[in-house]
């Protein structure tokens, strides 16, 4: 996922949580926690900070909750996922290799063809989106009246 993306993703949920002040106090952080390169991701944590004391847990976990649904809405939006890396296959018993036999069988080489997933990838770095876009989602999440 390119950068932009990420600062758009931040950005919505910023306004997502000032859009909320009778629930949310502020966005207090949009952190990097965890860089594994070697499986392709970087982890991020929200911190908001809401109203309630936390004896009244109630309306934090369903404004919690309502964060979480919004977060995966937008990243849904803006196609930010995790598609693992493919792992190598190494089919052996007794020194026969079945690799060959599993390709010429289809098995090895199903799911979605190389040329559509670049030309989807390419399609979606061509979309310039920003906060302001995402507004039909932050729609579908009505602010509650206490």
């Amino acid at each position: 996922t390119p950068f932009q993306r990420i600062k758009v993703f931040r950005t919505a949920v910023e306004n997502f949580v000032n859009a909320r002040p009778r629930e949310w106090v502020a966005l207090v952080g949009f952190r990097a926690t965890r860089v594994e390169a070697d499986f392709g991701y970087v982890e991020y944590k929200i911190v908001c900070q809401h109203r309630e004391a936390w004896q009244n847990i109630g309306p934090i976990l369903q404004s919690k909750a309502d964060l979480s649904s919004f977060c995966l809405e937008v990243s849904k939006k803006l196609e930010m996922r995790y598609e693992s890396p493919p792992m190598p296959v190494n089919l052996t018993a007794s020194g026969m290799n079945f690799r060959g036999l599993l390709e010429d069988l289809d098995i090895v080489n199903s799911g979605e063809d190389d040329v559509e997933i670049e030309m989807r990838q390419q399609k979606m770095a061509e979309k310039s989106l920003s906060a302001d876009d995402l507004q039909d989602v932050a729609a579908l999440f009505e602010i509650r009246e206490k």
